[in-house]
Order: structure tokens, then C-alpha cells, then sequence
């Protein structure tokens, strides 16, 4: 049996990986992606600006690693959430939804101690690269 084939994606669009990780791999159509932070792509560390900055940056990050990738947030079937402070999840979904659109990916929220480099928020997700001509349709019946 031949050993599955990943495809690294790379863009200097998100922060560029320092340690022993890639920004995502692509297994067929599946695409996941490391965790990304509220984080210059630059490598200068934790936006200023506070919590909403933190989220729109971390997200804009996830953005462009799809967009390496040839996806969008549509694509997006799962969404995993780390926030330091677990009172905030209500902020952290306002802004969320002004990124994604229903129907909704799954999502997973857990509060955690502390991020790298006193962030306050992290993202990570799976995408399915779909045909661009079925972009509209839904993945399952009725959704």
C-alpha cells in the first residue's frame, strides 16, 4: 500500500511557521490547517488593539492559508476554538459570524490557560476543496 501523498500549503500571507509545524496540508480535497492567532503575519507578535483585534486578525490569518490552499471560509467544515478567557466566547461569535455564514461549520470552544505570547484567541479548521460550480449548493440534503 502506497503512503497517503500531503501537499504542504505555504503563504508569507499568515505568519510564517518558526518550529516543527506547516500553516496546513492538503490530502486530497482536505485541507487542515495549524492554529493561528491574532498574529502579524510579519512574526511580530500579538496584534495591539485588544480581543476584537486578536479575533480578526487570527481569522484573517485562517483566511489567507485557505486562500493558499484555493479555498474560502465557505469551505470550511470545522472550526476548533481556543480562548483564555471562556467569558468572551459571546464577542469572540459576534465577530465569528461576520465571517462565516450559515450554514454554520462545526465548531469546538474550549477555554484554555494561556496561548503563546499572551494571546488571547486561536483558530484552527478543516476545508473540503469543492468545485467552484458547486460552491452553492449545500453539502448534505436539506441544509
Amino acid at each position: 500500500m502506497e503512503a497517503a501523498k500531503f501537499e504542504v500549503i505555504l503563504t508569507d500571507a499568515a505568519p510564517i511557521p518558526s518550529s516543527g509545524y506547516s500553516q496546513a496540508l492538503r490530502l486530497g480535497n482536505l485541507i487542515v490547517t495549524s492554529g493561528y492567532l491574532g498574529t502579524h503575519p510579519d512574526g511580530s507578535g500579538v496584534v495591539p488593539g485588544g480581543f476584537e483585534a486578536e479575533v480578526r486578525q487570527a481569522l484573517d490569518n485562517i483566511q489567507a492559508v485557505l486562500t493558499a490552499a484555493g479555498c474560502t471560509l465557505r469551505d470550511v467544515i470545522r472550526v476548533n476554538v481556543s480562548l483564555t478567557d471562556i467569558g468572551k466566547f459571546a464577542e469572540m461569535d459576534r465577530i465569528y459570524r461576520e465571517y462565516f455564514a450559515p450554514p454554520y461549520p462545526t465548531r469546538n470552544t474550549i477555554g484554555v490557560n494561556q496561548l503563546w505570547g499572551g494571546a488571547q484567541v486561536g483558530f484552527d479548521v478543516w476545508a473540503v476543496k469543492r468545485d467552484r460550480a458547486l460552491i452553492s449548493q449545500p453539502l448534505i440534503a436539506g441544509a
